[in-house]
């Protein structure tokens, strides 16, 4: 019978701006603007703008566009 591990594996959640920018591919004044416009929430620590990967899921989600 498989025992439980008692160990957990996180996954990352949260991500600075110059890790999306090095993740996605668009500038840190892209990412910017969009918190700034209100587009994009982010958690403020100190100076520091953090970014939910889940609110990065459901801004992806709801910029696809086809054509």
């Amino acid at each position: 019978m498989p025992t439980k591990s008692s160990h957990t594996i996180f996954q990352k959640r949260l991500y600075s701006i110059k890790e999306l920018v090095a993740l996605i591919g668009v500038t840190e004044w892209f990412w910017r603007s969009q918190i700034w416009d209100g587009r994009l929430p982010f958690i403020q620590v100190g100076k520091k703008m953090l970014i939910d990967s889940r609110d990065l899921e459901d801004f992806i989600e709801k910029h696809k566009m086809q054509y």
